[in-house]
């Protein structure tokens, strides 16, 4: 699952339309409030997130779920290239900080990038039980 969280619904739209075309489930939440009430955050699900929403805004967020200890790859994408945006997505690891607009075809291969380097953990954890 691919959760979009941005509160410009055109972007989410537009994001969606496309990841789906390309054969990928999406979910969009318009807040991070929402996000974290609904999501179903599970192994292999990636987080495309704005970091200006209303209410919690992306950094908190990120915080939040350091903070749970949920390891979920995050993409960010904002049109506000800032410090602390920046010095969050770091903290937390975001494996990708875009600058909007975006160009779907970029968000799609860090999106595939970032499914291919989990599949090696998921592969070494499936091995491990079948040892055992």
């Amino acid at each position: 699952m691919i959760y979009l969280v941005d509160d410009d619904h055109a972007v989410s739209y537009g994001f969606g339309m496309f990841l789906e075309s390309a054969g990928m489930e999406t979910r969009a939440f318009v807040t991070a409030e929402d996000f974290l009430k609904d999501a179903r955050i599970q192994s292999g699900d990636i987080l495309v997130l704005d970091m200006h929403l209303p209410g919690m805004s992306g950094c908190e967020l990120l915080h939040k779920l350091k903070e749970a200890e949920i390891l979920i790859p995050v993409i960010v994408v904002t049109a506000f290239d800032e410090h602390q945006s920046r010095e969050a997505c770091k903290e937390y690891g975001v494996k990708a900080f875009l600058r909007k607009p975006v160009d779907g075809e970029a968000l799609l291969d860090i999106i595939t990038y970032s499914l291919l380097m989990m599949a090696p953990a998921h592969k070494i954890a499936n091995a491990n039980e079948n040892i055992n």
